[in-house]
């Protein structure tokens, strides 16, 4: 094959690994170690170490941990994972990832955790790259991250129905033990979203639900009971305990009489003289000024805060 020939074909194999190519890729393809180590010295490949090298575009926190799995056999997990995953982690630009082995492993621009337990079971594959699956990357995030903002993610996972209650609970009989980082905080995680979770209970709801997920809010508490509500009707759709921020969902199936018009700004007043901001939004809000909707209670939130 010629050095051409063989140009097309690493060109071709590094447009599926985000401009990565393997020295054993490269010579597989017919290149020879002297070619590869010219290419290098001429600026025209750049080696990100043990022997992998990107021969286009920029070594972004994607590309190294694309170049961790291909040379580590790594999965991509904890932060890293969050995010490919859509746990709404938050702002992160590092890359994180787990090899399944004992040995310490290093790679440049990547934080590199090492499992004995890694199990098959528990990876899952987006974009193309191994990742830890949802369950267990909160695990994972246990021994890394607060309790406040665990919980964030867990009930924005668990109301998107992207795993379960029981899904937490087998992940932490499994891997969770006396004196392993993040088990304590993780059993408390369970404890405190298991008891009260509560199912979007309309449509409606669930267009809220993934409005703030799609964005990267916090996830308020569904279905929440406050103490001047009567028995009847005594719970709010949303709400934000520490800004005291409560957002109702107007449908039209319970907003249609004058009676239950006045009946809410006698809720709203209380709710007001309680200390709290309520908001109100329609089917026509969710549907037709998502966006506006969307600033409203970033706003509320920013003036709580």
């Amino acid at each position: 094959m010629t050095t051409a020939s063989a140009g097309v074909t690493i060109r071709r194999l590094a447009e599926s690994q985000n401009g990565l190519v393997t020295g054993e890729q490269a010579i597989n393809a017919g290149l020879s170690r002297w070619v590869i180590r010219q290419r290098v010295r001429l600026g025209e490949w750049k080696c990100l170490g043990s022997d992998i090298y990107l021969i286009y575009g920029a070594p972004s926190a994607m590309v190294r941990l694309r170049a961790a799995v291909l040379v580590l056999s790594a999965v991509v997990s904890h932060q890293s994972a969050a995010q490919l995953l859509g746990l709404g982690y938050g702002r992160f630009t590092g890359a994180v990832a787990t090899v399944p082995s004992r040995r310490t492993y290093r790679f440049d621009g990547v934080q590199v955790h090492q499992s004995t337990d890694l199990d098959r079971r528990y990876v899952t594959h987006v974009a193309g790259l191994p990742v830890t699956s949802p369950n267990r990357t909160m695990f994972d995030l246990a021994s890394v991250t607060n309790l406040v903002r665990l919980r964030g993610m867990a009930q924005k996972a668990l109301v998107g129905r992207r795993m379960t209650v029981e899904d937490l609970a087998a992940i932490l009989e499994e891997l969770g033990r006396r004196g392993r980082p993040g088990t304590t905080r993780f059993r408390k995680l369970l404890e405190e979203v298991s008891p009260g979770l509560v199912i979007p209970e309309s449509v409606m709801e669930e267009r809220m639900v993934a409005l703030i997920t799609a964005n990267d809010l916090p996830m308020p508490t569904l279905q929440m009971p406050l103490p001047w509500r009567s028995p009847v009707k005594g719970r709010v759709d949303f709400a934000y305990e520490d800004p005291r921020v409560i957002i109702e969902c107007d449908g039209r199936r319970w907003h249609t009489t004058m009676e239950a018009f006045e009946s809410d700004r006698r809720r709203d007043n209380l709710a007001q003289l309680n200390g709290w901001r309520v908001l109100r939004f329609t089917w026509k809000d969710l549907t037709e000024n998502p966006a506006r909707v969307l600033d409203q209670i970033t706003q509320a939130l920013r003036l709580a805060a």
